[in-house]
């Protein structure tokens, strides 16, 4: 049985939130980075006449991507824009591996920045060769010496002008200790730059995607400046998860920081008593490039039950720092509980396909709502830590059956779960309606775009 529809639609914007709404008692959070520098380097090179990327040039494309990009950019981002092959079309190597221009200097976009750099972008013509590595080196170099910074490398072919080899530059930079990651994006691309794209991408922990045309390309541009300005601060009270319900361990309301592989399960108990509910998230948080297609399960069973008793899977979002997934179970039915018992321990599964070749850190988190019932349906006072405290009714209607009430799915979905406080409960629910308002304005923009 599944989570309420409604519940299942915000749940997992609502567990990306969490951090924001506050560190639970015993976590250790991890210090929030300051939002970084940024620097677009865009190939202008011959190959960027090629007339493929959806019944225009690759150059037209890329400038329609860009104007997207600066229009959709908060003003105030610290954001810069270098191009290569822009300027000399000739054969010479010594000129040709030299071009590479800083267009817009790194620094608070406002409408006016964003207006000179477009109009420098519209006013490119793409002539020249593919110093990709060289452009590198310049990019870190503009994006000065601390802090963090990414630069978004988008390019149509592999570097023509090594040494430097582009990824050997990545690996360097990354060495050097500067807490720097670029981004990849192959503009219909072959096999041999789509390697060398993915390998500058994965020596500093970035992100390589494909882009064939306009929209493509101002949506993976779109999605690197996010992951940027939305850092996530991983923080929970360490546990291991066990691999199968039997070795897992017993968690309380609260959340947890565990690390999970790609095709991994780690298995969690949860004590819960009849009338309960059981909200439980598991949110991979990648530390570097993943490959598509990706997802999280989570699923929920009743230990000596045949079935699940609750599962929901998540899939990639492109733009997001961390892959969630949720899922809420029904109340508690009597008729679950072991003879002579008053509680059982609910399995709660989490089950990875985020693909980047490394174990990776996973936030559990568990809440407990609604209120403990008595075999006769009444409350029960002696469970604490759910019912209003929860948000929850105290009692189930009288005009309901134990055996139905407990059966039956909650309908209160936006209430604070039972490890949060008040606060933290508002802070959450306000952090998760601004992650929905922004993907539906992204969506809606989007629609608006095409439609143009």
């Amino acid at each position: 049985m599944s989570a309420p529809a409604r519940f299942r639609a915000v749940f997992a914007l609502a567990l990306a939130a969490v951090v924001l709404a506050g560190t639970p008692a015993g976590a250790a959070p991890s210090a929030e980075k300051a939002p970084p520098r940024i620097e677009t380097v865009l190939d202008v090179s011959g190959s960027m006449a090629t007339k493929d990327a959806g019944g225009q040039t690759r150059l037209a494309a890329a400038k329609t991507a860009v104007r997207r990009l600066l229009d959709g950019t908060p003003d105030g981002t610290a954001m810069g824009l270098r191009v290569y092959g822009s300027e000399y079309a000739g054969e010479a190597k010594s000129r040709g591996c030299k071009d590479t221009e800083l267009l817009a200097p790194v620094g608070r976009m406002d409408t006016d920045a964003k207006a000179s750099a477009l109009a420098r972008v519209q006013a490119l013509e793409p002539v020249g060769m593919t110093p990709i590595g060289r452009s590198l080196q310049a990019a870190a170099a503009d994006l000065g010496d601390t802090g963090p910074r990414r630069i978004i490398l988008v390019s149509d072919g592999e570097d023509n002008c090594a040494p430097p080899s582009p990824c050997q530059v990545a690996r360097e930079l990354k060495g050097a200790g500067i807490d720097l990651v670029i981004d990849t994006v192959g503009l219909r691309v072959n096999a041999a730059a789509k390697r060398e794209l993915t390998c500058i991408a994965k020596a500093t922990k970035g992100t390589y995607v494909d882009a064939g045309d306009a929209d493509e390309l101002a949506d993976r541009l779109d999605e690197s400046v996010k992951r940027a300005l939305t850092p996530y601060a991983r923080s929970g009270t360490r546990t291991s998860g066990g691999k199968d319900c039997p070795s897992a361990p017993t968690l309380a309301p609260g959340q947890y920081l565990d690390k999970i592989r790609n095709g991994e399960s780690r298995w969690y108990k949860v004590a819960l008593h009849p009338g309960q509910s059981l909200r439980f998230s598991g949110s991979v948080i990648p530390s570097g490039a993943w490959e598509t297609p990706t997802s999280v399960n989570v699923q929920l069973s009743l230990p000596g039950q045949a079935g699940v008793w609750g599962t929901e899977t998540a899939v990639e979002d492109r733009w997001s720092n961390i892959m969630s997934s949720g899922v809420q179970s029904e109340r508690l039915p009597w008729d679950k509980i072991p003879a002579g018992a008053d509680s059982t321990e609910v399995c709660a599964r989490i089950h990875s396909k985020v693909r980047t070749g490394q174990a990776e850190p996973v936030e559990v988190a568990v809440g407990i709502a609604d209120q403990a019932v008595r075999p006769d349906g009444t409350p029960d006072e002696r469970v604490t830590g759910a019912g209003a405290e929860a948000g929850q009714p105290t009692a189930p209607p009288a005009t309901d059956s134990p055996r139905a009430e407990a059966t039956k799915a909650t309908e209160t979905t936006a209430a604070a779960t039972s490890f949060m406080d008040r606060p933290a409960a508002l802070a959450l629910a306000a952090a998760a309606a601004f992650l929905l308002t922004m993907a539906i304005r992204s969506v809606v923009a989007r629609n608006r775009r095409r439609g143009a």
